[in-house]
């Protein structure tokens, strides 16, 4: 007579062996789908618009000086998206301090400055290509942030920017929750 007990043995191993690969094929097929939908920024980077540093420019027949706040420059790569529009949002706070400049394009070491902080805000929406990937480049106006009425300087002198720090720095991929942020930028303006 043969003993049941080794076959009963040998059938529990085999029905946990076919257990163990049933398990093993659901979480791999579970596995491929999320990695394809993970996304996150390869690279980010916020410069200056045009690489160029702000000058002043001194007309003599009207002794005035114009000065713009340099617009920023967000570049960016961001991969795993899958297929689709993603909507970006992108900001930064300005700190802008204002004084004046006298008809020789010097600055006066007077007290008469007053400094200015605004957030920026501008958003985009860019599709993925058939990789799942958006590079992405949008140029961040400036232009908005000026000294607040009533800031005015002495006769023979003229108003202009004479700093800006660019900080929080944050693109959003606000499609997918994502977020990421680049250093602060300082820039000395004006004369």
């Amino acid at each position: 007579m043969t003993d049941p007990i080794p076959n009963r043995l040998s059938r529990k191993i085999g029905q946990l062996g076919l257990a163990v690969a049933a398990a093993l094929a659901v979480v791999a097929s579970l596995a491929s789908p999320a990695y394809a939908d993970f996304p996150h920024f390869r690279n980010v980077s916020v410069t200056l618009a045009g690489g160029a540093q702000a000058t002043a420019e001194v007309s003599a027949s009207t002794d005035s000086i114009s000065i713009q706040l340099p617009d920023l420059l967000f570049d960016w790569t961001e991969v795993g998206l899958g297929n689709g529009d993603v909507v970006y949002s992108l900001q930064t706070v300005v700190t802008a301090t204002f004084g004046c400049v006298n008809g020789g394009s010097n600055r006066p070491k007077a007290t008469n400055k007053t400094t200015v902080t605004a957030p920026l805000e501008a958003s985009i929406e860019l599709a993925a290509d058939r990789n799942g990937r958006i590079t992405g480049s949008i140029v961040l106006a400036t232009g908005l942030v000026s000294s607040p009425a009533g800031f005015s300087c002495p006769p023979g002198q003229t108003e202009a920017a004479l700093e800006a720090a660019f900080t929080n720095n944050t693109i959003t991929d606000t499609t997918n929750g994502v977020i990421a942020t680049d250093d602060d930028i300082t820039v000395p303006l004006g004369p």
